[in-house]
């Protein structure tokens, strides 16, 4: 099983800030266990990362139909490099 085909499912999924360790274990029949580390932003509401959750879960079983199991660990992540920083963060302070 490619573990960059799922890496690349993860960082598509909106949502999704960074992730981290990406494996599968394959078990005797043939079939895989899929565990990640995927971070989320410190804003993110809980039921926005249920729904991304489910979304990661969803690209992932149509990239590796074979997965019996997907565990993922949800983690709080620093802001992407290649992510664009929304503006209405920004303060602007006068020199008066």
């Amino acid at each position: 099983m490619q573990t960059s085909a799922i890496r690349e499912v993860l960082l598509a999924t909106a949502g999704v800030q960074s992730v981290g360790a990406v494996g599968a274990i394959e078990l005797a029949d043939g079939r895989h266990i899929v565990i990640a580390r995927v971070g989320f932003g410190p804003s993110t509401p809980a039921a926005d990362i249920v729904a991304i959750i489910e979304a990661v879960r969803a690209g992932i079983r149509a990239v590796a139909p074979d997965a019996v199991d997907i565990v993922l660990e949800p983690e709080i992540a620093a802001p992407r490099g290649d992510a664009n920083p929304p503006t209405d963060i920004f303060v602007i302070r006068g020199a008066d």
